[in-house]
């Protein structure tokens, strides 16, 4: 959980930096920035814009792990051992591999060519006044605007992305379906507190499979086929990007949420950190109330001058 708060903070620090913009336009998206920060140039920019997908995949991917962990602990504790010590690497190695493949696919199949920036170049000079080529910028274009025919790098991109995105909610579907159809029986020798909390736990895992479906995976679903039907369309989608930073923030708050043990924890830490900052505040206080004391003696015990 820790580490997959860390990711989300992660990738919204990197859309906070580097500012990636997505713009649709008939059949096609371009995704650019307008910004080059910290003096980078062309090259680097368009090296750094693929990471922010890489990233994304590495989001999603965590979020599968969190429920494979979750399923172990319940039907199978012997593949625990895959989740401490050295044997973690595994999982650590499952994340960076569709991390790495997706930011191959982006840097390589979204890479802009002279059919796509004449396609886009109106459009970008109109809606942001640059021309492609100015700015770090990767395309997709379903279909060849002169022509017709299917761009088929493109399509192997969307290929690419949807077996990704479509392993990890498989995953997340099938440990969730088991725990649902075999929990109440794999529970029935543990201990009322027991229950109670493995029944939260599969409750939060309902809430987070329905909240990325919303915010993670829908808005990746419109974005990669929508031009495929070929609409009359021209505007910026922004939107669908912040939108992938929303769920980190949202799975910690479905955890406190449902999971009584962890609502107590963090209560405890705040109500903890409230008296803290009391105390701090009391002691400066009656520290300013001393020094003012102090002030009004020695001026009251200053002789006077005739």
């Amino acid at each position: 959980m820790i580490v997959f708060s860390a990711l989300g903070i992660f990738l919204a620090c990197l859309e906070a930096v580097f500012h990636p913009n997505l713009h649709f336009y008939n059949n096609g998206f371009a995704y650019f920035s307008l910004k080059a920060p910290f003096g980078l140039n062309h090259g680097c920019m368009m090296v750094i814009l693929p990471v922010y997908a890489g990233v994304y995949s590495l989001t999603i991917s965590m979020l599968a792990v969190q429920f494979v962990y979750r399923y172990c602990a319940l039907f199978s504790l012997s593949y625990l051992s895959y989740f401490r010590g050295w044997k973690y690497v595994s999982w650590i190695a499952y994340l960076f591999f569709f991390g790495l493949i997706w930011w191959i696919g982006a840097y390589y199949l979204l890479n802009m060519d002279d059919i796509s920036a004449n396609y886009f170049k109106d459009e970008m000079i109109l809606r942001y006044e640059v021309l492609p080529t100015e700015i770090p910028m990767m395309t997709f274009l379903a279909f060849d605007p002169n022509d017709g025919s299917v761009r088929w790098w493109d399509v192997l991109y969307t290929v690419q992305i949807s077996s990704i995105m479509g392993i990890q909610y498989i995953t997340m579907i099938y440990c969730g379906w088991n725990m649902h159809s075999k929990m109440e029986q794999k529970i029935a020798g543990l201990s009322v507190a027991l229950k109670r909390h493995h029944r939260q736990l599969f409750k939060s895992l309902v809430l987070q499979i329905t909240c990325p479906t919303i915010f993670l995976f829908s808005p990746l679903v419109f974005i990669i086929y929508i031009p495929y039907f070929e609409l009359e369309l021209s505007f910026p989608a922004g939107a669908t990007v912040t939108a992938f930073n929303i769920y980190p923030a949202m799975d910690s708050i479905i955890v406190l949420m449902v999971i009584t043990e962890y609502r107590v924890a963090a209560r405890r830490m705040w109500n903890s950190l409230l008296r803290k900052m009391t105390i701090s505040a009391g002691k400066e206080s009656s520290y300013s109330s001393t020094q003012t004391q102090q002030i009004q003696l020695a001026t009251i015990s200053k002789p006077t001058s005739n």
